[in-house]
């Protein structure tokens, strides 16, 4: 299908796997770094059952009703789990900062992204819409990469309550925006998250897999299709810009 691009106003990017990476390896950075705050605050960590719980609580609001994390929950959740004591207050700050912490140093901006959204910011308007339990991370790691500016619109999931690909956090994009969901179109990586949760908020939707996303939904028969898919972010150029 080609996109209407006379009739789409925004252009509403997901955040980690679309415009910066955020993957396995920021990931398993992170776990890492917790296991050793763990390690110093309670004993040695099972990294193995670190994971296991970390990968658990990633995927929970998939199943809970699209309902994000508490950072603070999640935090208690991983000490008991691992170490069966009840959580005291500064064990979880401790968690919570160093998530916050990791996360942020994660993220960088490849040059060529920066250029390309602003070609884009020439014609369109840009926005963000993320799924993080987290809106501090996010908002501080644009801060840090430059980005803060660029986008009418950031709405993440914490602020929301809920995750893509749930409709309230599409309903308070395309209302700070002030469109209707037809002059928008999602650009994002998780299939489930971006493309269906776009598609069924009636956005138009496209697919880029350029990095493996941690959480990873396989297509089923009643998923709607992408309107259009690609390997690599400057292919928006070609689709968004040349016409």
């Amino acid at each position: 299908m080609t996109l209407p691009t006379r009739q789409i106003k925004a252009l509403c990017f997901d955040y980690c796997n679309t415009l910066v990476e955020y993957g396995r390896r920021q990931i398993a950075d992170q776990y890492s770094t917790l296991g050793d705050l763990l390690s110093e605050l309670f004993g040695a960590c099972d990294r193995d059952r670190l994971q296991e719980i970390r990968d658990k609580q990633a995927l929970a609001p998939y199943s809970n009703g699209f309902r994000e994390n508490d950072p603070r929950e999640i935090s208690e959740e991983l000490i008991t789990e691992l170490y069966g004591v009840a959580p005291e207050e500064e064990h979880v700050e401790r968690i919570m900062r160093t998530r916050y912490e990791t996360f942020v140093k994660a993220i960088t901006l490849d040059e060529n992204v920066l250029r390309l959204l602003t070609r884009l910011s020439e014609r369109y308007r840009l926005s963000l819409i993320s799924n993080y339990p987290c809106s501090r991370s996010i908002r501080d790691s644009l801060e840090k990469i430059g980005l803060s500016g660029m986008f009418a619109s950031v709405v993440i999931s914490a602020d929301v309550g809920y995750i893509k690909p749930d409709g309230r956090p599409f309903e308070s994009l395309t209302s700070e925006l002030g469109l209707s969901p037809s002059q928008c179109v999602l650009i994002g990586d998780n299939w489930l998250a971006d493309v269906q949760g776009a598609k069924r908020a009636g956005m138009y939707a496209i697919h880029l897999k350029q990095h493996v996303p941690y959480e990873r939904f396989e297509s089923s028969q009643e998923d709607h299709d992408p309107d259009a898919s690609i390997g690599h972010i400057e292919e928006l150029g070609q689709i968004l810009l040349d016409d």
